[in-house]
């Protein structure tokens, strides 16, 4: 029983954490540009802050995408 109980215990723990983690976010670079799940998330990002989204290109192994918010 302990053999199953505690493996089993780690992925409900694992499960739930990940519940409580945000499904996407915009993440600020060096470089002053951003980096979004998606396009559509970039945005929408934009104009929550009164911008229009310039899209620069692919984020490193497909993670996304970089853009600018024009204002």
């Amino acid at each position: 029983m302990n053999r199953i109980a505690l493996p089993l215990a780690l992925v409900v723990l694992g499960l739930l954490s990940a519940c409580g983690a945000p499904s996407h976010e915009v993440l600020r670079m060096r470089d002053g540009s951003m980096r979004a799940g998606t396009s559509a998330e970039a945005a929408e990002y934009c104009r929550q802050n009164g911008g229009r989204v310039q899209v620069t290109g692919k984020a490193p192994a497909e993670s996304g995408v970089f853009f600018r918010c024009d204002r």
